[in-house]
């Protein structure tokens, strides 16, 4: 696994991700947010997402996510989206996301995540072995 920083998703923000002024529409974050998350299981936590859907049968949805808005985003900025992992518990996980442009922080949010059972959508245990990744990773960011 990478090192003692943690996971950041870089991303252009393009003009689908834009209303008519050119800054982001809000609704597109959280898409970020869910790419970031996506991405730090395949990349960070060497853990493939699909396969946690497709082949273990296990959804990952957000429970509850929100967000402050400090500065907004324009169109061709890159943004950085730190992820945090600051909370496993037996179902779920809460990660902060901290975005900035340039080193100027944007943004800060923050989800809870649910594994659930894809046939009927109900809560279950973390996995062992995606338990033991969470939990190192969170020792180590």
């Amino acid at each position: 696994m990478p090192g003692n920083k943690p996971y950041t998703h870089s991303s252009r923000i393009r003009f689908t991700h834009t209303d008519p002024a050119g800054y982001v529409f809000f609704p597109r974050y959280f898409e970020k947010f869910q790419s970031a998350v996506e991405d730090w299981f395949n990349e960070e936590l060497e853990v493939d997402y699909a396969g946690i859907l497709l082949d273990r049968e296990l959804g990952l949805p957000t429970a509850h996510t929100e967000c402050n808005f400090l500065k907004p985003c324009r169109l061709g900025e890159i943004l950085d989206l730190s992820l945090r992992l600051t909370k496993v518990g037996s179902t779920s996980l809460t990660v902060e996301f901290f975005g900035s442009v340039a080193g100027e922080q944007r943004l800060h949010g923050q989800s809870v995540l649910v594994f659930i059972n894809l046939e009927d959508g109900t809560p279950v245990p973390i996995p062992g072995d995606l338990r033991v990744k969470f939990e190192d990773y969170h020792a180590r960011c």
